[in-house]
């Protein structure tokens, strides 16, 4: 153990008798890491991002999703009303059902006034006093249920000349008093983005009057009792709905399959993953020759050391291991650069964009930088230090 650690300690001492030498070696086996671990922790991300993406729209473990696809175009009515709710909470396995709503989304519905008739998208919130014109709807409002709403500049112009303020919008044949003109964009507060022909209402309004509309892909989301096969339950709802469902005449109802969809998307961004890192990883081979050539003038520097050390009773194992050791602590020390230095840029990069790519830093790529390091070393190694082992004290001095 003792004979170990002097080796360990004389190969720390050569290593730093060339520190600008190792140090140029090592930049092939930086770059290369850091180039490898950012592609795979960007990947790792893009992973999550689509996994999260996957179970918001119900591939959760305890939950599934039946959607609705409509025979036309659109669905203006709502497909998942109370009674078909209570359909799929009959099922076996079932512990709770809801229709799935997103933010992001508006409901599909038409505008009918006398003198314009056109598709419109509503929006639902609290309170929205921040508008171009008018004053908008207040909080009190919602809770009175006023029946009062903010259309866009679109709608303001097509359907009003731009003099909406004060006027009625007819909404599936009921009036509503146009408090505000605002486009989607500007007035809402999470940035969710502009949409055309945006009605905003009060939400309380919104349910007592609208309930009945729906968003451009309804869905009912069913939360499983524990142990309940997800898709035998799942595709139970989806059939009893198909029966019995208020919207089955004008459509179909069906179970969306996310886990398998998920899987997928995991093989797929696996497969594109590896294959990039792979092509970053060409770089590590040629710094691998670099650490190789480098150790090769290092044994032809040091003949006389080996000497010395051969004439005091060094075998060639000593020498061999010596030499062997200073290539791994090269590519080892190189790695740790990398790893830090890919870590510092996935936070950078998930800093700078958070909201389009996030970096994922797992344990798994960090193994993998290490273990690749030290194998590159021994790998790219141990032919120099076969040749340092092989020379004999007689040859050396010949």
């Amino acid at each position: 153990m003792s004979n170990l650690s002097n080796i360990i300690a004389v190969s720390f001492k050569s290593i730093m008798k060339n520190k600008r030498r190792n140090i140029l070696t090592i930049i092939g086996i930086v770059i290369g890491i850091a180039a490898v671990m950012l592609i795979m922790f960007l990947g790792n991300g893009f992973k999550q991002t689509s996994k999260d993406q996957i179970e918001s729209s119900g591939a959760g473990k305890d939950t599934a999703s039946i959607a609705y696809f409509p025979n036309t175009e659109k669905v203006t009515e709502n497909p998942f009303k109370s009674d078909d709710i209570s359909v799929a909470e009959e099922v076996d396995g079932v512990k709770s059902a809801k229709v799935k709503e997103s933010d992001d989304s508006g409901y599909s519905s038409k505008m009918t006034n006398a003198e314009k008739n056109k598709d419109i998208n509503v929006f639902k919130t609290k309170s929205l006093s921040t508008v171009d014109e008018g004053k908008g709807f207040s909080e009190e409002d919602n809770d009175l249920k006023n029946k009062v709403v903010i259309v866009d500049h679109s709608i303001a112009k097509k359907a009003f000349h731009n003099k909406a303020v004060g006027k009625i919008i007819y909404i599936n044949n009921q009036g509503f008093e146009i408090v505000g003109v605002a486009d989607k964009s500007s007035s809402d507060p999470m940035g969710l983005g502009g949409s055309d022909n945006a009605v905003q209402m009060p939400s309380k309004t919104f349910k007592k009057y609208m309930s009945d509309l729906s968003q451009e892909s309804p869905s009912l989301t069913v939360k499983l009792t524990s142990g309940a096969n997800k898709k035998e339950v799942a595709n139970k709802v989806a059939d009893k709905l198909e029966k019995r469902g208020s919207g089955a005449d004008e459509g179909q109802y069906m179970y969306q399959d996310f886990d398998s969809m998920s899987k997928q998307f995991d093989q797929i961004f696996n497969m594109i993953t590896y294959f990039v890192a792979a092509v970053a990883g060409i770089s590590l081979f040629i710094a691998g020759i670099g650490v190789m050539n480098v150790m090769y003038i290092s044994v032809a520097e040091r003949t006389e050391e080996i000497a010395i050390r051969r004439a005091f009773g060094a075998k060639s194992r000593d020498i061999e291991l010596q030499f062997l050791i200073e290539s791994i602590v090269l590519c080892l020390l190189g790695g740790l650069i990398g790893l830090i230095i890919g870590i510092l840029l996935a936070l950078l990069v998930t800093a700078v964009t958070p909201d389009q790519v996030k970096a994922v830093i797992t344990i798994g790529p960090i193994i993998l930088a290490i273990g690749v390091s030290t194998l590159i070393g021994i790998i790219f190694g141990w032919v120099p230090a076969r040749a340092a082992a092989k020379k004999e004290l007689i040859d050396i001095i010949k």
